[in-house]
């Protein structure tokens, strides 16, 4: 977890370019409007407000099973 937690601090921009990605199979388009939300925050906190904010139809928890990856191909 601890890899995750420095990169959602956003410093090289990989939380955000994968969030493009991601939110897209949903039918969202990610506007960066959540990154000052998601700095320095841990990875279930981070995830929550980005489920909430862009109302995603998956939990919490399944965003998180589903984005880990993601960010560790990265």
């Amino acid at each position: 977890m601890d890899i995750i937690v420095l990169r959602f601090n956003g410093t090289d921009g990989i939380v955000s370019d994968v969030l493009k990605v991601f939110v897209v199979k949903y039918g969202k388009q990610w506007d960066g409007r959540e990154t000052q939300k998601i700095v320095g925050k841990t990875p279930l906190e981070a995830a929550a407000a980005v489920v909430e904010d862009y109302e995603l139809p998956c939990s919490t928890d399944d965003f998180l099973t589903q984005i880990t990856p993601l960010l560790y191909d990265q």
